[in-house]
């Protein structure tokens, strides 16, 4: 599709990056404009907490909130933009395995895991802020994640459904990078979803597909 058409540019891009967050865990990966993002689950059943920063400047950040609107849509489709806290396309939707994914719910933290009866896992936001002060970055705040490989749906009455975490072994979503981005990724429980397996994520940034 032209969303992963291969990038023309000026100057080469950048070299490619891989990680892998294990459950519990989060990972820090640099894109640059025109790379793709590329969030695999290895094993299945494992959310992934997605947030991420322009590069030259931390208080301008990805957000669900502004996405939902820019949108008019609260459901993640092939072709949305995601869009920053300044209303500027940060990244787009081009290839998903899975198309369940939230764009609602805040990160899970070990206050809400407690409550939901899990003391012993690490929330996304306390392994997000571990890498970030590991990385030796300090942005202003932490902003809600999106929420890969999530399924929650809104019944008539507004009440929020949340099912079992649906990706499979190898499912994947893929993005092209729009702006120079610092992205964070959790691979932790969200509390909320049941038959979470806590298998690893695979993060690419890659310059073609």
């Amino acid at each position: 599709m032209p969303l992963l058409l291969k990038h023309q540019a000026a100057e080469p891009l950048p070299a490619e990056a891989h990680i892998t967050v294990a459950h519990g865990t989060a990972g820090i990966i640099r894109a640059h404009r025109g790379q793709f993002l590329r969030i695999t689950d290895v094993a299945g059943g494992q959310p992934a907490g997605l947030v991420g920063f322009v590069a030259d400047n931390l208080a301008e950040f990805l957000s669900p909130h502004h996405t939902r609107v820019f949108s008019n849509s609260y459901v993640l489709t092939l072709g949305m933009r995601m869009v920053t806290n300044l209303r500027r396309p940060m990244m787009v939707l081009g290839r998903d395995t899975t198309r369940r994914h939230d764009l609602l719910l805040p990160g899970s933290d070990r206050r809400s895991l407690d409550a939901a009866g899990l003391p012993e896992e690490q929330g996304c936001t306390e392994a997000m802020r571990a890498a970030l002060a590991e990385a030796a970055l300090q942005p202003p705040k932490l902003p809600d994640p999106i929420n890969l490989f999530l399924d929650v749906t809104v019944a008539l009455d507004g009440r929020l459904t949340v099912g079992a975490a649906p990706s499979r072994a190898g499912d994947t979503i893929i993005c092209r990078v729009l702006i120079d981005t610092i992205f964070v990724v959790a691979g932790c429980a969200s509390g909320v979803a049941p038959g979470e397996r806590g298998g690893p994520l695979r993060v690419d940034v890659v310059n073609e597909l």
